[in-house]
């Protein structure tokens, strides 16, 4: 699982790398909630949201407008698969580092008890900058419509079951 996961963040830092740098490039994107690759002329837009980040500021997808970010699922309080890919995001965040145009934004599955001052704590604990990294919180039903609706995340458990409630997943979405 760890080599998995840092592979991960290697391949993440390498597509925002050659993503940068080659706007020629088609790469595939879901499309519907299939989670089936598409080669599109149109590629799906990332859709409306607003979320509290960890200053309790609004964050909107006019703040990521015309910027590449890997967009993540977690909750604070996980200790088993959320610290290692906290550690694959650090990797693609210090590898961009100073960049305005490539951000990190950690979306929080267990808002209610996830709330601002929480993920403020966090974001001291862990290192993490609101400048290039967000964490966001707000309405279960708003970060549940994200997932599947917006970033087409899969919300399975290990059975693969799809219809359960939104849980921290090991899928990152890279969105150019």
């Amino acid at each position: 699982m760890k080599r998995l996961l840092i592979g991960m963040g290697a391949g993440l830092t390498l597509v925002a790398a050659i993503a940068t740098t080659q706007n020629k490039r088609v790469l595939p994107y879901y499309g519907d909630t299939t989670l089936t690759p598409q080669w599109m002329v149109v590629p799906h837009v990332v859709g409306d949201f607003s979320l509290a980040d960890q200053r309790g500021r609004l964050a909107t997808r006019s703040d990521v407008a015309g910027r590449i970010y890997v967009s993540s699922f977690f909750y604070t309080t996980c200790r088993t698969l959320c610290p290692e890919i906290h550690d694959q995001l650090v990797r693609v965040r210090d590898a961009f580092v100073g960049d305005t145009n490539v951000m990190i934004l950690s979306h929080s599955v267990t808002p209610d008890s996830d709330n601002v001052s929480r993920l403020a704590h966090y974001a001291y604990a862990n290192g993490i900058d609101h400048q290039q990294w967000r964490l966001l919180t707000g309405a279960s039903a708003e970060i549940e419509r994200l997932a599947r609706e917006r970033y087409f995340v899969e919300l399975s458990d290990t059975t693969g079951n799809t219809k359960g409630n939104l849980r921290h997943t090991e899928t990152l979405v890279l969105v150019d």
